[in-house]
């Protein structure tokens, strides 16, 4: 099963392109972003239950400057017999677990803490708050997949979650959410695309001002290249 994420072997890389979309302050300042993520494979130590953990630093570097790589996190991948852990931004996640199969199904985020973006987003909606309850589900599996123009022939999807309300927002004086993240692994490869959502829609206050706005975001990674 590690053959489906990133290859665990100092000196291994992979390159992606994100697009970030954000919204903030009753949509004053809603921002789209896009810039190069570098994940790599950059040493392993025995954790306290004897497995073998791998630290993958993450480099994060503007479109319009593709070479000036800076660090922002490291992050740990754990395997073992039963499931492949990642804790990314200090978020501890079950990636991948056995059997993989069609339909099989784990909760992959047991280890969040809840409502972990709290401090950045004041969500309300069960699925964008209670993140520790989504359950994981495999689809595809061994399918080919696309993504940034290229073509895997094996791969994995793992569906996390897959919500919403009131969406499309065809009433605008109704509050509106939408909860989804997706996850494609290739073999031998690693991680390939993922697509991540979690806003909500606040309504206009009646008598006010204050027009409707979202806040949270949408966020997805393409691998570009890897060695």
């Amino acid at each position: 099963m590690t053959h489906y994420f990133l290859p665990l072997e100092v000196g291994k890389y992979a390159i992606y392109q994100v697009d970030s979309l954000n919204f903030y302050y009753y949509g004053q300042l809603d921002t789209l972003t896009h810039y190069f993520v570098k994940d790599s494979v950059e040493g392993s130590f025995v954790d306290n239950l004897g497995h073998t953990s791998w630290t993958v630093v993450r480099y994060i570097t503007p479109i319009s400057d593709p070479e000036g790589w800076a660090p922002s996190e490291t992050n740990v991948v754990t395997p073992s017999t039963s499931s492949i852990g990642f804790t990314e931004n200090n978020l501890r996640f079950i990636k991948l677990a056995y059997p993989m199969a069609n339909g099989g199904t784990w909760n992959g985020n047991s280890y969040l803490p809840n409502a972990p973006y709290q401090d950045i987003f004041k969500f309300t909606a069960p699925s964008n708050v209670n993140l520790n309850q989504w359950v994981y589900t495999y689809q595809n599996v061994n399918a080919p997949f696309t993504a940034g123009g290229t073509t895997y022939d094996s791969t994995v999807t793992i569906l996390q979650e897959d919500d919403s309300a009131n969406v499309p927002i065809v009433i605008d004086t109704a509050f509106a959410s939408r909860t989804y993240w997706s996850e494609t692994y290739a073999k031998n490869i690693g991680l390939v695309y993922r697509h991540s959502i979690l806003w909500e829609y606040q309504p206009p206050v009646p008598n006010s001002t204050q027009g409707g706005y979202k806040i949270g975001f949408e966020v997805t990674f393409t691998l570009l290249r890897h060695n």
